[in-house]
């Protein structure tokens, strides 16, 4: 197992430049999908819902588009995942006419995936909320509120979300290498 994890760690160095068109696909959409679920915990966007009621709208509004944006991150993700191993399909197959077992290389491919979806899911949630951040300055400033109440804020809410989300996303990635 050990040798499998040093290999695929090899891998993802060897094709830097093939894995970072994948490692920021990722990562943008991971920071996306975070600061656009950080909305509802940001006081500036907030204050412009009075009622309790609209409040209640807002928030299943960003429930329902939620999971729109998880499905196409999930098309792109599952898109640049094809791409990728297309790239690689000479370096699969001198892995196969080595010798090497179909269910090793899945399991190779499997650790390079997972090596790479946990880096960018930390880059990511880290890029997103710096981002939020920038985005409830600048609703702050275009609704005229007090910068002076300006707190920084992390939404564990949206940290959850954003990791389960991309887990499930991730899993179905995994799977669709394992064939």
């Amino acid at each position: 197992m050990a040798m499998f994890f040093k290999i695929a760690i090899n891998n993802v160095k060897k094709s830097f430049r093939d894995y970072s068109i994948y490692f920021l696909t990722l990562t943008l959409g991971i920071c996306i999908f975070y600061t656009f679920n950080s909305i509802e915990a940001q006081n500036s966007i907030l204050k412009m819902l009075t009622k309790p009621e609209d409040i209640k709208i807002f928030n299943k509004l960003i429930n329902v588009t939620s999971i729109f944006v998880s499905f196409v991150l999930g098309g792109l993700i599952i898109y640049a995942n094809n791409f990728l191993i297309k790239k690689r399909k000479k370096e699969l197959g001198i892995y196969m006419t080595l010798g090497m077992a179909k269910g090793n290389i899945s399991k190779l491919l499997l650790f390079e995936t997972f090596l790479i979806g946990v880096l960018s899911l930390i880059v990511g949630l880290v890029l997103g909320i710096l981002v939020s951040q920038g985005m409830s300055i600048l609703a702050a400033n275009l609704l005229n509120f007090e910068l002076g109440r300006f707190k920084f804020i992390i939404s564990f809410a949206a940290i959850m979300k954003t990791v389960i989300y991309f887990g499930l996303i991730y899993l179905l990635v995994m799977s669709f290498n394992q064939r």
